[in-house]
C-alpha cells in the first residue's frame, strides 16, 4: 500500500490508496475504515496528508467522522472493473457493473484529422473527419472523457446535431451500418491536459488511464479513432497474460 508515485500530490494518492482499501475489503455503508496511525504506516505518509486525503473524500461524501469513534464508509465508492481482451462499449462496461450509464455531450464537430488520424484511419488526401466529444458518467460520476473520431466519409448526410443513443457502437450500428469488432489499444498515464476536460467533471489532479484506439470491422477497414480518458477511481483494467 505504500506511496511511490511522486507526479501527483501526496494527498491525492493517499486518497486513490484509501478508496482501493475500501474497494479490495469490500466495505460497505457504516463500515469502520483503520484510524489514522495505521493508515500512515502502512502508506508511508505523514499525519497531515492522510488527513488531507479523508478530506477530500469526506467532500465527496465517500465518508463520514463521528466524534470520538473513528472515521466510517458514508457511500460506498464506484468501481467498475473489466479485462482488456473484450471490445465492450463504455456503456455495456457501466451497466455490466451495476451502475446507471449518463453522457453529457460536449461536440459534433467536423474537424481536419491530425497527422496520426490520416495514417490510422487511412484517410483520402483532404478528407476530414467527423470528431464526437462527451464525458460518460456512473451514477452522475465523471467516469470517462470521450473523443471519437469517424472518417466523413463514413457518415452519411448532414452532420448530426445530437445523439440520443448511449452507446458509441449502437449510434455507428444503426444510422450508419459501422460495426467495429476489433480495437488496437495503446494504454498511457495522461493528466486532464485540456480546460474543457477539467470542466466537464474530470480529476485535475490525477493521472487518469488514456485507452488511445483505432477500431476496425471484419474487413480490417479502420472505422474510430478514440481517444478515452477514464477515471482511475472507478475504472480498474486488467490483462490475462500467459506464456
Amino acid at each position: 500500500m505504500k506511496i511511490k508515485e511522486k507526479t501527483i500530490s501526496l494527498s491525492m494518492q493517499a486518497k486513490g490508496k484509501i478508496l482501493e482499501y475500501i474497494q479490495e475489503n469490500n466495505l460497505k455503508g457504516d463500515d469502520q475504515l483503520p484510524p489514522e496511525s495505521l493508515l500512515m504506516e502502512s502508506m508511508g505518509v505523514c499525519r497531515h496528508t492522510v488527513r488531507e486525503a479523508l478530506a477530500l473524500l469526506e467532500q465527496e461524501n465517500v465518508i463520514y467522522k463521528v466524534q470520538g469513534k473513528g472515521t466510517f464508509v458514508h457511500i460506498p465508492p464506484i468501481s467498475i472493473n473489466g479485462g482488456l481482451e473484450k471490445l465492450e462499449s463504455i456503456t455495456r462496461m457501466i451497466e455490466n457493473a451495476g451502475y446507471t450509464p449518463g453522457t453529457q455531450w460536449i461536440s459534433i464537430k467536423e474537424n481536419q484529422p491530425t497527422q496520426s488520424m490520416k495514417k490510422k484511419l487511412a484517410l483520402s488526401s483532404g478528407e476530414s473527419v467527423i470528431t464526437y466529444t462527451r464525458l460518460r458518467t456512473a451514477n452522475g460520476k465523471p467516469a470517462a472523457y470521450c473523443v471519437d473520431s469517424v472518417p466523413r466519409s463514413m457518415i452519411h448526410g448532414p452532420i448530426p446535431e445530437k445523439v440520443t443513443e448511449e452507446s458509441m457502437f449502437q449510434y455507428l450500428a444503426k444510422h450508419y451500418e459501422l460495426h467495429p469488432v476489433y480495437a488496437v489499444t495503446e494504454i498511457l498515464p495522461k493528466q486532464a491536459d485540456q480546460q474543457k476536460m477539467i470542466d466537464a467533471g474530470m480529476p485535475k489532479n490525477q493521472l487518469l488511464l488514456l485507452l488511445h484506439q483505432v477500431h476496425y470491422n471484419r474487413q480490417r477497414v479502420p472505422l474510430i479513432y478514440s481517444m478515452d480518458y477514464f477515471n482511475p477511481e472507478l475504472f480498474k483494467f486488467w490483462v490475462n497474460r500467459t506464456i
